[in-house]
């Protein structure tokens, strides 16, 4: 297969996988983060590796491109963007706990069950058996266990994540080479229709 074969290929499942892509779970979740917002309450976002840098870009997102006059501002947290505490906490504890940790104080004390949000980005939503992005996994959970919505945005068949969510926005595509950089762009097309969601539904309701 020549270069221009391999990535007519990435264009031609990304298309057909986006062609896939779940409308109505978009605006369940844009849905979920307009509650938070009416709450006053915080969202928080995280990924690895390149679903870091897109769950940053998409708490940009919420906190500027969803603002209208008349709605309140909607607080919202990258996680992953604090280095310095995160990798405090990956080197003097339990790795896959570090996520778990930063998010804590946000999700107790002041908020009322059910006002904040998780958002999590990953292509593989975590692996079952817990050896694979196990920090994005723990976060879930420790969400759940607060009574905190989780929104999964994944790829292949969603993994330990979209099992824990409670709205899934899947990607499907699962052969590689072309699954991992196909469902990290269509992550950030998915990360943008949800503040769009946001921004004109709640626009048209005023």
């Amino acid at each position: 297969m020549t270069t221009a074969d391999e990535i007519a290929t990435l264009w031609r499942n990304s298309a057909d996988a986006f062609s896939r892509i779940s409308g109505k779970d978009i605006l369940s979740a844009a849905e979920v983060l307009h509650q938070v917002r009416v709450r006053n309450g915080v969202v928080l976002v995280a990924g690895n590796g390149g679903s870091s840098s897109t769950a940053a870009h998409f708490a940009a997102d919420l906190t500027k491109f969803t603002r209208r006059t008349g709605w309140p501002h909607l607080r919202t947290v990258s996680l992953t963007n604090d280095v310095s505490c995160l990798t405090a906490w990956t080197n003097d504890e339990d790795p896959a706990l570090a996520l778990a940790h930063l998010a804590e104080p946000w999700l107790q004390g002041e908020y009322p069950v059910g006002t904040n949000a998780v958002v999590l980005f990953s292509v593989h939503g975590g692996s079952r058996d817990g050896l694979v992005s196990s920090n994005l996994v723990e976060l879930a959970s420790l969400a759940r266990s607060h009574g905190t919505a989780v929104i999964a945005v994944t790829g292949f068949d969603g993994g330990a994540l979209g099992d824990l969510a409670d709205v899934h926005v899947n990607v499907e595509m699962d052969v590689e080479p072309y699954a991992t950089p196909g469902v990290e762009s269509l992550h950030l097309l998915v990360a943008h229709a949800i503040c769009l969601a946001m921004r004109t539904t709640r626009s048209e309701e005023r």
